[in-house]
């Protein structure tokens, strides 16, 4: 029986309103509480767990970490079904599970051997008993949790099912543990809200994370490309969106990303991608090699991007702003042209080094400017007041290779397709 003279923190403390997650018993010493809880647990069957406790948003909060096998016996959902629950899915904890997603996780937990995963979320209705120790603002404290105990995961259901997923088909991840944050909630708007503020993070932009991505193949060549070609060194925004009028700037990291994918697959559609990328980890010094090839040839011949073959350090004076207002392969519509192209030259059919020689230097003359009638009605349009304007659809894109592709075979007289 606990010693009746420890203080007891109530689920409300009166004294400021706040609500906590637990039945909190202050202790003087942790072989206090940890005798304390074991005792109270041999009488109800409970098991005990080591935790944290911390004060956040007037409520105390308890982290555990858990192995997976805990996780998956313990966590409970109570997800809204997209058809049965049209009128009523705010009575419910969780969103609608997107099958998706659960697969996308479980194929990265079965292809990543450094995979990390964030903190599940989860909400107990009831007040968990804690006896703890500690005066800071985190406490160390061990929980009792009886085999009743209602654990449902506010945020990571789709994490759950993944793991789920993938520990049948690799079972040592098992082995493995998350960490899981209980907030005690029984009031299902609360719960609703804590699930839609923790949604609140950002999205991580496009150019980070082609840029920090190194899990992905794709995007590691990418990356490896902008330190390694003196082309693309220093003139590669990796956190912007868009560029807008910087003129220090050729390329964002997604877009240089994009014209990536269409020299190494010959798309850059997602599914193209997903389907390709991770299938040619073990030769991605090759592809790596093959595409710094590719446009350092292509710049060598191009009047152009000849500009780029010195340090960016060294073309201060070089405004890329004006260049795209001029071009169109300083533009992402360009590079997916030219680096279209590129894939048939390297990966299409074979050819000799002479003729890919020849083949690139075709390519790299070809007339890139906006006002060029070679690209008029298919990436270019007069917008009627004189302006040329680019157009990104995927269909001008094609209608554009084909043009591209027609004019390098008449001036060399090697079929690419």
């Amino acid at each position: 029986m606990v010693n009746s003279s420890f203080q007891t923190l109530n689920n409300t403390e009166a004294s400021n309103g706040k609500r906590s997650s637990t039945n909190l018993i202050a202790l003087p010493t942790q072989q206090d509480a940890q005798s304390q809880a074991w005792a109270d647990a041999s009488t109800s069957g409970a098991r005990v767990f080591v935790c944290h406790i911390y004060e956040q948003g007037k409520r105390n909060h308890l982290v555990f970490s858990l192995p997976f096998n805990l996780l998956l016996e313990m966590a409970k959902l109570q997800t809204a079904d997209t058809k049965k629950h049209k009128s009523n899915a705010e009575e419910l904890i969780n969103r609608p599970l997107m099958s998706p997603h659960v697969d996308e996780i479980a194929k990265y937990l079965l292809e990543t051997d450094n995979y990390i995963l964030p903190p599940f979320i989860f909400n107990s209705k009831t007040p968990i008993k804690v006896f703890a120790f500690g005066q800071g603002s985190v406490k160390l404290g061990y929980a009792v949790l009886p085999a009743s105990v209602e654990l449902y995961v506010t945020d990571g259901q789709h994490r759950l099912k993944a793991i789920e997923k993938a520990v049948k088909e690799r079972p040592d991840l098992l082995n493995d543990s998350v960490t899981v944050l209980v907030v005690q909630e029984d009031d299902i708007d609360q719960i609703h809200q804590d699930f839609a503020d923790c949604a609140k993070n950002k999205p991580i932009p496009p150019a980070l994370l082609a840029a920090f991505d190194v899990s992905n193949v794709l995007s590691k060549l990418t990356r490896q490309l902008t330190k390694e070609l003196i082309i693309f060194d220093g003139r590669i925004d990796k956190i912007s969106k868009t560029l807008g009028k910087d003129p220090n700037y050729m390329f964002t990291m997604n877009q240089l990303r994009v014209g990536m994918a269409e020299f190494l697959y010959g798309s850059s559609r997602k599914q193209v991608i997903e389907s390709r990328s991770n299938q040619q980890k073990d030769e991605s010094r090759t592809l790596l090699e093959k595409a710094k090839d590719f446009y350092l040839q292509f710049a060598e011949i191009n009047d152009a991007w000849k500009l780029l073959l010195k340090p960016a350090a060294q073309t201060v004076n070089l405004d890329l702003y004006s260049m795209r207002q001029e071009r169109i392969d300083f533009n992402t519509i360009g590079l997916q042209i030219i680096s279209r192209v590129g894939y048939l030259i390297f990966f299409g059919k074979t050819f000799s080094n002479e003729q890919r020689k020849e083949l690139i230097h075709a390519l790299a003359s070809l007339d890139y400017r906006r006002n060029s009638e070679l690209w008029k009605n298919s990436v270019v349009i007069d917008d009627g007041n004189g302006i040329k304007k680019i157009i990104s659809q995927a269909a001008a894109v094609d209608k554009a290779f084909k043009i591209a592709v027609n004019q390098v075979e008449a001036r060399t007289g090697i079929i690419l397709k």
